[in-house]
C-alpha cells in the first residue's frame, strides 16, 4: 500500500519550503523517524523524517525545487515495512552500493572481524535504527566522504556530532590515515565554466540582500576608534570570564556599548513597517550577530541586551552561536532582531560596508583591530586602532543622526571601563 507523505507545517506562517538535499533514493527501505531530506524555509533549515516505514517509491522534487505545505513530498510503499523492521543479519543492501560523495568513496559497512589480529583502534558498531544528526553534521559528513550511518553518535539521544565525525575520521576508513599528496597542477582548458545551482540558505540570503538593496537606500558612515584601552580591558577580564566558562570577545562589549548609546538615539533600534510605512521603535534591544556557519550565514539574536551585563551577553552569545553553527538553534533565536552587528575582523580587511538586515534600519560593521602609528599630543605613537562602519536606512535616519550615534559609541569604546558600571 502506497502512502503519500505531504510536506508538513514546519513553522507558523510557513507556506512553502525548498528542498536542499535528499538523504534517501528511490528504492531505499526506510524506518520510522529516519531522515528523508533537508529543507529550508524563510525561518531556518530543517530536517524532515519519515512518519512511516517502507520502501521509497517516489521523491516529489529535486534539490532547489519549492514544495508547498501539504503538497506531496515522498511516496512510501508500506508493504516494504517488514523489510525495514526486520533485524539485519548482513549489511543493509540499500547501503552497500552507496554512490561516491563529492568524489570520495563512501565508507562500506564494516566486514566481520577476521580471526587474525584485531585492528589497532576498534570502535563500537553504530547503533541500530535511524541515524540522528543535524543538517550541518550531515553536510560535514558528505563533504568529508564519511558514511554517517557507520558513525556512533555520542550526542543527546545518540545524535552524531561534529566531534563524532572528527573522531571517526582519525580512526576510521573513510579518510586516509596520512594526508593525501597534493594534486599536480594542471591548466584549465580555455572556455571552461562551472554552473552552481543557488539553493537552500544561499538562495534565502540572496533574496534578502536584493530585498534590502531595493527597499532601503543605504548610507555608510565610517569612524576610526582608538581601541587601546578596550584591548587592555578585555585582556584583564578574559581570565575572570574563563573562570566562569565564558569566552570574552570584543563583540559583547561593543553590543553593550551600542545599547547604552541607543538611549540617546532610540530611533536606531527600530524596524520599518513597509505596509503602513511606519517606523516601529523598539524598547527591547534584541541584537543579532552575523554568524558564519557550515550552512551559510545566520543571524542569531541575543534578546534584551539593555537588561544584561557584558558577561551575561558574552555567555548567551557564545551559547547561541555555538548551537547555530551546529544546526541546533531554535527558530525563536533567529528572529525578532532590532539591530545587527557584523564582523569579519578575525579574517582581516580594513573596513566593510554592510547591507541592512531589513526590516531593521541600522547595522554595525566592526572591523579588525590593528597597530597603527597615530599622533597624540604632537608625538607619533603606536595605538590599537579599528574602524566602525555602520550602514543606515536613509529614509528614516539622517546622516547627522548616524554620525552622532557613532560619535557616542566611539566615546564609550575609547573609555570602556564605564561599561562595567552597567551591571544590567
Amino acid at each position: 500500500m502506497a502512502f503519500v507523505f505531504e510536506l508538513p507545517e514546519v513553522g507558523e506562517g510557513v507556506v512553502e519550503a525548498e528542498v536542499v538535499h535528499w538523504n534517501v533514493r528511490v528504492g531505499d527501505v526506510v524506518k520510522v523517524d529516519q531522515p528523508l531530506c533537508e529543507i529550508t524555509t524563510d525561518k531556518a533549515q530543517l530536517e524532515i523524517s519519515s512518519p512511516r516505514a517502507g520502501r521509497i517509491v517516489a521523491l516529489h522534487g529535486e534539490p532547489g525545487d519549492i514544495i508547498k505545505v501539504h503538497a506531496p513530498l515522498v511516496t512510501i510503499d508500506e508493504s516494504g515495512a517488514g523489510e525495514a523492521a526486520a533485524p539485519a543479519k548482513a549489511p543493509e543492501p540499500a547501503r552497500a552500493p552507496q554512490a561516491p560523495v563529492n568524489g570520495a568513496p563512501a565508507a562500506a559497512p564494516a566486514p566481520a572481524p577476521a580471526p587474525a589480529a584485531p585492528p589497532p583502534a576498534p570502535r563500537a558498531a553504530a547503533p541500530q535504527g535511524p541515524t540522528k544528526a543535524a543538517p550541518a553534521v550531515r553536510r560535514h559528513a558528505r563533504e568529508a566522504g564519511v558514511d554517517i550511518h557507520q558513525v556512533t553518535g555520542t550526542g543527546p539521544g545518540g545524535r552524531v556530532t561534529h566531534d563524532d565525525l572528527l573522531a571517526w575520521q582519525q580512526g576510521g576508513e573513510a579518510l586516509p590515515s596520512a594526508p593525501p599528496a597534493l594534486p599536480q597542477s594542471h591548466a584549465v582548458p580555455t572556455g571552461h565554466e562551472e554552473r552552481i545551482k543557488i539553493i537552500g540558505v544561499r538562495r534565502k540570503i540572496a533574496e534578502q540582500m536584493v530585498r534590502a538593496k531595493h527597499t532601503a537606500p543605504h548610507f555608510t558612515y565610517v569612524e576610526e576608534v582608538d581601541a587601546t584601552r578596550l584591548v587592555e580591558l578585555r585582556e584583564a577580564l578574559k581570565p575572570l570570564a574563563k573562570a566562569r566558562g565564558v569566552k570574552l570577545t570584543y563583540i559583547p562589549i561593543v553590543m553593550k556599548a551600542a545599547s547604552v548609546a541607543m538611549r540617546e538615539f532610540p530611533n536606531l533600534n527600530a524596524v520599518m513597517d513597509e505596509e503602513r510605512f511606519e517606523l516601529v521603535v523598539k524598547g527591547d534591544h534584541n541584537f543579532g550577530v552575523a554568524c558564519d556557519t557550515p550552512n551559510g550565514l545566520y543571524v542569531p539574536v541575543v534578546k534584551n541586551v539593555e537588561q544584561k551585563s557584558v558577561l551575561e551577553i558574552a555567555a548567551e552569545l557564545q551559547d547561541v552561536t555555538d548551537r547555530c553553527r551546529a544546526g541546533k538553534a531554535k527558530l525563536d533565536e533567529l528572529r525578532g532582531g532590532t539591530f545587527t552587528l557584523t564582523s569579519v575582523g578575525n579574517i582581516g580587511g580594513v573596513l566593510a560596508t554592510p547591507i541592512l538586515n531589513v526590516p531593521e534600519v541600522a547595522i554595525l560593521g566592526v572591523n579588525a583591530i590593528r597597530d597603527a602609528a597615530v599622533v597624540r599630543d604632537g608625538q607619533v605613537v603606536v595605538r590599537k586602532m579599528f574602524y566602525l562602519s555602520p550602514s543606515f536606512d536613509h529614509r528614516v535616519i539622517d546622516g547627522a543622526v548616524g554620525a552622532r550615534f557613532v560619535a557616542a559609541l566611539k566615546a564609550l569604546l575609547e573609555a570602556p571601563e564605564s561599561l562595567l558600571l552597567e551591571l544590567k
